[in-house]
């Protein structure tokens, strides 16, 4: 019968599947077998391995190979100098050129003559964002090609970039007004707020390029006050507002969506969601030394008790304003960075701590003229006058 003959048929088809999922599964497992073979007969130790990628915080890392030939390698000047890593690059900026290299050889990615008179830079993701500070000029780069270069109608106080290429900047006016606005990688308009208080000092917009803050100086009475601003893209007006008396700002730095770093010369806040202020360092309590952020973009933080302390503590603070590491300095540090490990640079050595237990790892001797260390796998590499060296 023709349904019998259907069935048969299909019934013949299943078998022929299920003996091919078999076959599969089999050429699977005997593959995996070969595998842990031939890594037992070759003494892998797994541990080990993990550990060759896996850093202390579960964060992928590599192992790079450096032709150590290729260092020192030279600037076209030693002034303004600044060096950070943009992905698995550095970029080196000075008051003429901007210039990212390969570490592993210092050979050049990207580079071009700026002729900015006043240059600020910010980084995020593949992203760099490059303003003429008092000026009209702006440009957005990756690690490898420029996205854009356009001038504003009005001087540039400050700007700030986010991962998708988002830029927020704030002009003067004028009148003597601020305003700020929000343009994307394409030079879009997508927002623009006027600023009525006080003088515009910081600008910040997280890595999605959504969250907004920025902050005002003023003066109410024989307070100094520093005001920030937070909004979300597309808002007509701030959602919130926090005042800081006497507070003399050093940066705004958002770790996540939600929580803003407020980092002043004598103390730490954490603004979450853009409305609730959570003070890890109260206003006056400090005297900031110096610091820096992780690749998630949490601060690393070294405070003294008073400005000449020779005594200092260096913290990691998470994105809610906990402090999850304290490590105690003897001596007072000129420089810090963190990838897998904390990297503070001192007058005369670099030593690097681990972020989660706050023990030191290794300690490399240098001399007074190093003006920055950045650790990019197991390299440090080090800015002194018109050079970039690496040490092992």
């Amino acid at each position: 019968m023709p349904s019998q003959k259907r069935e048969n048929e299909r019934k013949e088809k299943e078998l022929k599947n299920e003996l091919k999922t078999k076959r599969i599964i089999w050429i699977v497992l005997i593959f995996v077998v070969f595998a842990l073979i031939i890594m037992r007969i070759c003494e892998v130790d797994f541990k080990e391995l993990k550990n060759r990628f896996i850093d202390e915080n579960g964060h992928l890392t590599f192992s790079m190979t450096t032709n150590e030939d290729a260092y020192p390698y030279a600037l076209s000047s030693s002034s303004g100098v600044k060096v950070e890593p943009i992905g698995d690059k550095l970029s080196v900026l000075n008051d003429t050129t901007l210039c990212v290299l390969n570490p592993s050889d210092a050979k050049v990615v990207y580079t071009f003559s700026h002729g900015f008179a006043n240059p600020v830079i910010k980084y995020a993701g593949n992203y760099f964002c490059l303003i003429d500070q008092g000026a009209t000029r702006l440009r957005l780069d990756r690690a490898n090609k420029n996205v854009f270069e356009t001038k504003t109608d009005m001087p540039i106080v400050c700007a700030d970039v986010a991962k998708n290429g988002n830029i927020v900047y704030i002009t003067r006016e004028q009148n003597g007004k601020s305003h700020l606005n929000v343009i994307n990688s394409t030079l879009k308009k997508l927002m623009s707020l006027e600023i009525n208080d006080g003088y515009s000092v910081y600008c910040s917009i997280d890595s999605s390029g959504k969250k907004i803050a920025y902050a005002t100086a003023n003066s109410k009475g024989a307070d100094f006050i520093t005001t920030v601003y937070t909004v979300n893209l597309g808002d007509d007006e701030p959602r919130a507002s926090f005042e800081f008396k006497n507070s003399s700002l050093m940066d705004l730095h958002y770790a996540t969506a939600s929580d803003l770093y407020y980092i002043s010369t004598s103390g730490v806040s954490v603004i979450k969601n853009q409305k609730r202020l959570s003070e890890t360092f109260k206003e006056g309590s400090v005297n900031t030394v110096c610091f820096n952020y992780t690749k998630d973009n949490e601060l690393v933080y070294v405070y003294s008790k008073y400005t000449s302390a020779n005594e200092n503590k260096l913290v990691y603070i998470n994105s809610s304003g906990r402090v999850k590491t304290e490590i105690n300095l003897k001596q007072r540090p000129k420089y810090i960075s963190a990838s897998n490990e904390i990297c503070v640079l001192f007058s005369d050595k670099i030593v690097t701590y681990s972020m989660t237990k706050g023990e030191a790892k290794k300690t490399y001797k240098c001399d007074d003229s190093i003006t920055s260390a950045n650790k990019i796998s197991t390299k440090i590499f080090v800015s002194r006058q018109k050079l970039i060296d690496v040490i092992d």
